[in-house]
């Protein structure tokens, strides 16, 4: 899946033992230039080693190629980056230091996004105007908001925030919104609290970005990413009996999903839902529409968390959290169930979403020697993955309109001030969850658990249906 290109034969060296070392099960490949030298050499080498198969390539290059580095950025196609290694020459570099360069790169990858000021519209890569205060990190993801994402901003940063910003999550909870080349607003997100805190730059104008328009322009790129994928999907999944999706109705389980289609085919697929028992409605109802339109059946894995907790289980909490072993036991179950032959199972993990499932390499083992487990979008951003997903004609899960960044469970313990504030603001979530006691005892403890006020609204929260306690509800 993943292709370093260096200079020369002892640069390639110096990569080989970097992965030797940190990327040991990685089936990554390494390329040279044949030792080019000067800025036009070192490019037509470049080019032509990355049009040579699909994949996802990082080229690295010492200071001494510094301006090969910058010309390269105009030119590479989107699955592909170069990068500076801050010594004269790659094999001049320490492994440790291979590795963190290395680790830079593959942030760069996802994280390319510039101006077009001619067109006005974002394009994925390097090749446009850079944004204001931009620098990619290792932790760092993007995303695109959508819906309704801008008026929530606008009411927390007190200023209209242009529609479907290129959002910048970086470190701390801190999100940078971007309307044109600008930072529009920040806001931060929280573990604790109830509601977020932000703030608007008056002196950037709000920029509506249409979003069709950015798909258009954006077609080439979203086809090199999905070509890449598919291909590291095929080369792996021919040697497989069976074929197997775990999906969510996320974001990027729906977008694997979607590459699993186009590389085996609808008859080799077996796709598998995996219910809480509080999922979402919304996420519920998705499942649905969705399975319907792309013309595929799913076996539901059920996992019985509203039944534990009906039956007294206590409400999971961040040092508690018995309700993911119940939803991994139900998925790895009807694996084992579907599991026919040597299986693949195809999952929608993302570098970006952390330092664990970065660290995992693309294809590695799964419940048994026989069942592997594939992320064909490991160097993906959140951004690619929605812009992809519409790209395909296809809505994402209205939690993510409603300004939502990941679909899990309505009581999850890991639901931050900036959920909760969707779920009690948006008529559209609240209302569906308010039927649901389980909702409404979650609500109850987290606001009285932050704020420290049993008021009476959050005792009528706690209230469950059979309490008839004529509160109201």
């Amino acid at each position: 899946m993943l292709t370093f290109v260096v200079r020369s034969k002892r640069d390639a060296d110096a990569i080989k033992a970097m992965i030797s070392r940190f990327y040991s099960e990685w089936m990554v490949s390494v390329k040279t230039l044949h030792g080019a030298r000067g800025t036009d050499k070192i490019v037509d080498a470049v080019l032509d080693v990355v049009s040579e198969n699909p994949g996802f390539y990082i080229v690295l290059l010492g200071r001494e190629d510094s301006e090969a580095v910058k010309a390269l950025e105009k030119v590479l196609p989107p699955n592909a980056v170069a990068h500076l290694v801050p010594r004269a020459k790659i094999r001049n570099a320490r492994l440790e230091m291979l590795y963190i360069e290395s680790l830079k790169a593959r942030a760069k990858l996802r994280l390319g996004v510039t101006w077009d000021s001619s067109a006005n519209v974002y394009r994925l890569g390097w090749k446009y105007e850079k944004l204001e205060d931009y620098q990619p990190d290792i932790s760092y993801d993007l995303i695109l908001g959508i819906g309704s994402y801008n008026k929530l901003v606008s009411s927390i940063v007190g200023g209209r925030v242009g529609r479907n910003p290129v959002v910048l999550k970086a470190g701390g909870g801190l999100h940078l919104v971007y309307n044109g080349p600008r930072v529009r607003a920040r806001y931060w997100v929280h573990d604790d609290g109830v509601k977020p805190v932000g703030e608007v730059y008056n002196d950037v104008d709000p920029v509506d970005l249409d979003l069709n328009k950015f798909i258009g322009y954006n077609r080439e790129e979203l086809n090199a990413f999905e070509k890449a994928s598919i291909s590291f999907l095929r080369k792996i999944g021919e040697n497989y009996d069976t074929i197997i999706v775990p999906w969510s109705g996320g974001k990027d389980s729906t977008a694997a999903l979607l590459l699993a289609l186009k590389a085996f085919g609808r008859g080799r697929i077996r796709v598998i839902y995996g219910d809480t028992g509080t999922e979402f409605p919304h996420s519920v109802e998705y499942v649905e529409f969705i399975a319907r339109k792309l013309g595929i059946d799913y076996v539901v894995a059920y996992a019985g968390v509203d039944k534990a907790l009906r039956e007294g289980a206590p409400m999971p909490t961040h040092d508690n959290r018995w309700c993911t072993g119940l939803k991994i036991a139900a998925i790895e179950n009807t694996i084992a169930e579907l599991a026919e032959g040597e299986t693949l199972v195809v999952v929608g993990d993302r570098d970006a979403e952390s330092a664990r499932r970065s660290n995992r390499p693309p294809l590695r083992e799964g419940l048994s020697s026989r069942i592997k487990i594939i992320a064909p979008l490991k160097p993906w951003s959140g951004l690619h993955v929605i812009a992809y997903i519409v790209s395909n004609g296809l809505p994402l899960n209205p939690l993510y309109e409603y300004g939502f960044y990941r679909i899990g469970c309505y009581m999850c313990p890991a639901l931050r001030d900036w959920e909760l504030n969707i779920m009690m603001k948006t008529p559209q979530v609240y209302y569906k969850l308010l039927r649901s006691p389980i909702f409404r005892k979650f609500i109850h403890l987290r606001m009285y658990s932050r704020t420290g006020k049993d008021t009476k609204t959050t005792r009528r929260l706690s209230c469950t249906a059979e309490d008839l306690c004529g509160c109201g509800f």
